[in-house]
């Protein structure tokens, strides 16, 4: 938050109750601005709103119930707010890119926090993957969502529209309401999350409303088997330009020695029966249909043999493509988990979309967004996700 003294002549309050009751203004400890309505308005929570940058005091319109307006700039925090739901917009600066609008409840006795980021220009400019023609399915794991809070909100938000894409399965929704207020920017699109993991790391789906896809389904599968799944894989059924496909969204197991174990509680062997069941699955529900696996499925596609995961996959090639094996045979620069680095979040298709992967429309990549974000990986890993999203495109 910025440590800065606040002018009253920044401040215009709307609405007759308030202008006959009058407004206090208090500076903070921290060197905000409280704004603290008088005791005879009922008023029983707190607003916190933190712009960034901090040095730009970008200027925001705080609207509320019964046309409650306020307008102000940069870092504020408004006490003794009527409980009820509240709209910021930020507004223009010269050269700048402003936040989205949000939306926050409040409650009474607690606090809703607004809070985005001014951009000098897209950090994602140039990343543009989707087309008018084809279908796009995005797998990416935002770690911990949301790990800035609205910030990395809106500039999830971005990403998703400047890849311009159909389908985006996510793993790590932690937190509901932040995932709210993503779906809640993306005009067009629907957002959809499970609520059933542990710790709540719960798959979810974006996808674009209106256009060539229709979504018909989702719902999680599996459920009863948390040893192989624990988050259990979500499945999204729809049409694209009146072809079915099936998407099944995965994030599997973690860690290990690299080694496929005797153990049932073995990671590797939960992460080789997890594939064995998700293989017998589409055999059994979907026979003949178009069928994408994606996912955080942590784990190499290029380890050998006798450790691999995805045997029972990779053994059937007339049956099942990973389509980002050439990424995983690939420099270490274009894997999906630079950190490490290693390559966890695959595609996978079965026979019946081997012809569209083949076809001149098609392609594959992961999605290098960090590349102009500010401070590079460190900023997108710090504000964002240590993963970045695997993206195929193609005409079922």
């Amino acid at each position: 938050m910025a440590h800065r003294p606040e002018n009253i002549d920044n401040w215009r309050v709307r609405g007759g109750a308030l202008l006959a009751a009058g407004l206090l203004l208090l500076a903070s400890g921290c060197g905000q601005t409280e704004i603290t309505l008088p005791k005879n308005v009922a008023t029983t929570g707190s607003i916190l709103i933190d712009t960034e940058p901090d040095s730009l005091d970008g200027p925001w319109v705080l609207t509320g119930p019964e046309g409650l307006t306020f307008s102000g700039r940069g870092d504020t925090t408004l006490a003794k707010f009527a409980p009820g739901t509240y709209t910021l917009a930020w507004g223009q600066v010269a050269d700048w890119n402003p936040p989205f609008t949000q939306q926050r409840d409040l409650a009474a006795g607690e606090e809703a926090r607004f809070g985005g980021r001014y951009t000098g220009e897209n950090p994602f400019a140039g990343l543009e993957f989707g087309t008018d023609t084809t279908l796009e399915v995005v797998t990416w794991n935002v770690e911990h969502f949301a790990k800035r809070g609205l910030v990395t909100v809106d500039m999830v938000a971005r990403a998703v529209m400047t890849m311009d894409v159909d389908i985006v399965a996510l793993q790590e929704i932690e937190d509901a309401g932040y995932f709210r207020d993503l779906d809640a920017q993306l005009a067009g699109w629907t957002g959809v999350r499970a609520a059933s993991a542990g710790y709540g790391i719960n798959l979810a789906y974006l996808y674009r409303d209106g256009g060539d896809w229709v979504m018909d389904s989702i719902g999680e599968i599996l459920t009863a088997n948390s040893r192989e799944f624990p988050r259990a894989p979500l499945v999204l059924e729809g049409r694209f330009k009146g072809v079915p496909v099936v998407v099944i969204n995965n994030h599997f197991k973690c860690c290990g020695d690299n080694f496929i174990g005797t153990d049932m509680w073995d990671e590797e062997v939960r992460r080789r029966d997890a594939c064995v069941l998700l293989d017998q699955y589409v055999g059994a529900n979907f026979p003949g249909k178009k069928v994408i696996i994606v996912g955080d499925m942590n784990d190499s596609l290029t380890d050998a043999s006798d450790r691999n995961v995805f045997n029972v996959f990779l053994d059937n090639p007339a049956g099942w493509r990973f389509v980002d094996m050439d990424i995983a045979e690939g420099s270490s620069h274009g894997w999906s988990f630079p950190g490490w680095p290693s390559h966890l979040d695959h595609i996978l298709v079965n026979a019946a979309l081997f012809s569209a992967v083949d076809g001149p429309a098609a392609a594959v990549s992961v999605v290098p967004l960090f590349e102009g974000y500010p401070n590079g990986w460190s900023g997108f890993d710090t504000e964002i996700s240590d993963h970045l999203p695997v993206a195929l495109k193609l005409i079922p």
